[in-house]
């Protein structure tokens, strides 16, 4: 319920002040998420004290408080994005790396287009779709939620594309990739079962298979594509297409090495709070000793102590953690 009159609020809002009254808002709320944090900053902090180590305190705080700028930004193009159109397109969008996507996607075999948690990536696949690009994307139901808040998650997606499932039988991806298609994957969420271990600045990381086991399998090009989200609700599209040197978990590896550049090049948009999860999980699921199916079951079994930035296990510690077997 709180929530909703959340999104509610924000959706008349966002209204009310345009896209750059949006930029004061989203700075606002971002000194308001920063202290309201108070003490859980401290796993963000310390994350960001191993991979900057160079750096001053106050450089590391102003960092973070950058990506809570951009994590509000993206918060607000959920409403935002429901007044772009083509014509907006010139106006608010950035291209980067355009002749990738399009070379890749001129090849025929279809684009799984890797997006990690960066910048505003929920609005990448929009912006594509609205650019004329045949886009599908996965994404949580959101089913849990409330009618308003999953409408305000999805219903611009679903206005301009196809929109796909975790629950859904997966064959619709292997005919849209034959189509020449595009699906956008976030191999930065939960890996699950059949993940990859990877090290992602530094901490072991369960990512997500699927990019390379679906290129392996259909011959499908992979294209890196991240969404800077700049100020005044305007956006950079980058996109790098990725020839891993190995197939499998190595290949994985080096797509979060990828990764791991972008977030040292543009700490701002790098979204630490997925590393910060991610960490966690990493704890949790050594302490439970397996992978189970889903990632509820993991959050739900999460102790404090898992939060701790320098309890950091060892690759080999996780990787041989088998899935869980009924």
């Amino acid at each position: 319920m709180l929530r909703s009159a959340y999104y509610a609020i924000f959706s008349g809002l966002t209204r009310l002040a345009g896209f750059r009254g949006s930029e004061v808002m989203a700075a606002m709320m971002a000194r308001v998420r920063y202290t309201v944090n108070g003490k859980r900053n401290g796993p963000y902090l310390g994350h960001l004290a191993r991979i900057f180590p160079d750096r001053s305190d106050r450089e590391r705080m102003r960092m973070l408080m950058g990506f809570w700028r951009v994590h509000q930004r993206a918060f607000l193009g959920l409403f935002n994005t429901a007044r772009l159109n083509t014509s907006s397109l010139t106006e608010r969008v950035e291209w980067s790396g355009k002749e990738a996507l399009d070379e890749a996607i001129a090849e025929g075999r279809g684009v799984v287009m890797a997006a990690p948690h960066f910048g505003d990536e929920r609005t990448l696949h929009i912006l594509l779709a609205i650019a004329g690009y045949p886009m599908h994307v996965i994404s949580s139901r959101y089913s849990e939620l409330s009618e308003r808040v999953r409408k305000a998650r999805l219903g611009v997606s679903m206005r301009w594309h196809h929109v796909g499932f975790p629950d859904e039988n997966p064959a619709w991806i292997y005919r849209a990739l034959k189509a020449g298609e595009v699906v956008q994957i976030s191999p930065t969420a939960w890996g699950g079962p059949k993940g990859h271990w990877v090290i992602n600045f530094g901490v072991p990381f369960l990512a997500s298979s699927t990019p390379l086991r679906l290129a392996a399998s259909t011959g499908c090009a992979i294209v890196l594509g991240c969404n800077h989200a700049l100020y005044g609700s305007r956006y950079r599209l980058e996109f790098l297409r990725f020839r891993p040197e190995e197939s499998g978990p190595a290949g994985t590896a080096e797509m979060f090495t990828r990764f791991e550049d972008l977030g040292r090049t543009w700490p701002d948009q790098y979204n630490w709070m997925n590393l910060v999860i991610r960490h966690r999980e990493t704890n949790t699921l050594a302490r439970l000793g397996r992978i189970p199916r889903g990632e509820r079951e993991v959050e739900e079994a999460a102790i404090p102590e898992d939060w701790n930035p320098n309890l950091i296990r060892n690759l080999e510690e996780v990787s041989g953690l088998c899935a869980f077997q009924e």
